[in-house]
């Protein structure tokens, strides 16, 4: 037997020892990347999942916002480049968010049982109690709505006019001009019945808007009653406070009448002109044209005036009984409900409404640190005349309305314990009839006014207001109130 050199054993050994040593290499190399390549594809695999979870998360939450978006537009529309997309409200954006839950529980499903720690933003608590608040927020508004669609709820709101614009759809009287919210005003400057409309656009001498230090300051503000004569109650009340001051100190008074004006375009101008001009006084004369008949009432004429913006967001929201419903409750004036088909004729201001007009005004005036003075229109016979512009259906009725409102008069000051001029019952007696136009409703030379060159000697009816006018500011400024609010005054 041949036996191998040692040397050669040796280096037989060392090689053989050296292959193995490569193939252990190899082999733990091998299995290194294999046990890469399976943590890469599990980590992968469930990031993959993951990322299906949470995109069919988002997609659900786009999906909600669109349901409630197509329930509140309805319809919803979105335009992006070549893409135009219409989404109504109803019950398809429904059914589409059940059907992006179905999918989404199923996968959820189906990816737990090879990957059970996979999580979509619906784990979140955060996340999921969003989703069930946009979810409970749109089944009760749909649910409230469908109530007062059953009830059949309605309130009428006024038409909103962008800033900048004016309704020119409206029909105003001859020398006004159109406002967007007051429906019409004087136009500053013209002459109208016989005297010019000051800088202010009232049919009065010129007045300063900056009350002088010291002063204590009377707005007269009303319709034509108020706007009209040769002069006016209030030029009579202003020289009777400047002649004979109830108080130390300067005192004036003018007008804010505006013909044709109901009680509510009166509230209207108080709180865009009127609490602006420091008064503290201010008087109450209407009653007239709020009980008048129109096509509309004043409500649905009178516009409100709002940015661009925030009036397409009202316009918007308006078609919404609940949103109607809140405007409806939050105003201190009530919304007449929508008016019924069969109903050719309406008052522009409603029995109801003119009492919360009333009672709103003198908030209004109240909070701008006036005294108000709330005055009954007193009357004599309406003529045919007012029966021939559609004022009233008769001229019986006319004068049985007015004189509900002139208890509704009375019961406003009675409620909002305020001081009342009762002219409708001092000038009841016969021997007052001479203060009263042909019309029953105006004073003295009324219907004579706009051909007058001069001014009359003298005008009973208007100077009989202001004297009686004189007398309750007087009363209040010796009130305890008055006393309180302005010592500076005594």
């Amino acid at each position: 037997m041949k036996t191998k050199d040692p040397y050669t054993s040796a280096l037989d050994l060392g090689l053989a020892c050296a292959k193995r040593s490569r193939l252990g290499v190899a082999l733990r190399r091998s299995l290194a990347v294999g046990v890469f390549l399976k943590v890469f594809r599990l980590m992968f695999s469930r990031l993959v999942c993951g990322l299906a979870l949470v995109l069919l998360d988002l997609l659900l939450a786009v999906a909600i916002l669109i349901m409630l978006l197509a329930w509140l537009l309805d319809p919803f529309r979105f335009n992006l480049g070549p893409m135009h997309l219409t989404i109504h409200g109803g019950l398809k954006p429904i059914l589409v968010l059940v059907l992006i839950l179905g999918v989404r529980r199923l996968l959820a499903w189906a990816f737990a049982r090879g990957y059970p720690h996979v999580r979509g933003l619906w784990e979140s608590a955060v996340f999921k109690k969003i989703c069930f608040s946009l979810i409970t927020t749109y089944v009760v508004f749909i649910l409230f709505e469908s109530v007062l669609v059953w009830t059949r709820f309605d309130a009428a709101l006024p038409p909103i006019i962008f800033q900048g614009k004016i309704n020119n759809s409206l029909e105003t009287p001859a020398d006004t001009i159109p406002d967007a919210e007051l429906i019409y005003r004087f136009k500053p400057g013209i002459d109208f019945g016989g005297r010019r409309i000051n800088s202010l656009g009232f049919r009065d001498r010129e007045v300063d808007p900056r009350k002088e230090p010291g002063t204590i300051r009377v707005i007269c503000m009303g319709d034509s009653v108020t706007g009209q004569g040769q002069p006016g109650y209030s030029q009579y009340l202003h020289e009777r406070l400047t002649n004979n001051p109830p108080t130390p100190g300067a005192w004036e008074a003018f007008n804010m009448g505006v013909y044709g004006y109901s009680s509510l375009q009166g509230l209207r101008l108080f709180q865009k002109t009127g609490r602006f001009l420091d008064p503290d006084i201010v008087t109450l004369f209407y009653g007239w044209n709020s009980h008048w008949l129109a096509d509309e009432p004043d409500r649905q004429r009178m516009g409100l005036e709002m940015r661009p913006f925030a009036g397409r967001i009202f316009e918007l929201l308006r078609q919404k009984r609940i949103f109607r419903l809140v405007v409806w409750a939050l105003n201190p004036v009530q919304h007449l409900a929508a008016r019924k088909r069969e109903d050719a004729r309406v008052p522009r201001v409603a029995p109801d409404e003119y009492l919360a007009t009333l009672k709103a005004f003198v908030r209004e005036i109240r909070a701008a640190g006036a005294f108000p003075i709330l005055i009954t229109a007193p009357r004599r016979s309406l003529t045919q005349n007012v029966v021939d512009k559609k004022h009233v259906i008769s001229v019986e009725q006319g004068n049985r309305v007015h004189d509900e409102y002139v208890e509704i008069t009375r019961r406003a000051a009675l409620d909002a314990n305020v001081e009342l001029l009762d002219l409708a019952s001092l000038f009841t007696n016969q021997a007052c009839d001479v203060y009263f136009a042909p019309d029953g409703i105006h004073f003295d030379y009324y219907a004579e006014e706009e051909h007058m060159t001069n001014n009359p000697p003298s005008q009973l009816g208007l100077m009989r207001i202001a004297a009686e006018l004189d007398k309750k500011v007087r009363d209040i400024t010796r009130s305890p109130s008055w006393q309180t609010q302005r010592p500076a005054s005594l």
